[in-house]
């Protein structure tokens, strides 16, 4: 599981124009991921890039790795 950076995030999802449903139904998950991500919370990998695909912006540069690093790196 990943978290996105916040601030980063909410300007890729600020620039797209579209609501956070608009952006979960190009993406094909459900709003509640849209969110989550928005909030910095963590979300699964599958799910993560496919809402970064959606916004047309490369998920490698929105991770919060150091978010991962204090886990220890751990996936669930």
């Amino acid at each position: 599981m990943v978290a996105a950076k916040v601030n980063q995030i909410i300007a890729a999802m600020t620039a797209s124009c579209m609501s956070p449903q608009e952006i979960a139904d190009k993406a094909g998950v459900s709003v509640n991921i849209v969110y989550r991500m928005r909030r910095g919370y963590l979300v699964k990998l599958e799910r993560f890039g496919k809402v970064c695909r959606a916004l047309g912006i490369s998920p490698e540069q929105y991770i919060d790795y150091s978010r991962l690093e204090q886990r220890g790196g751990k996936e669930k």
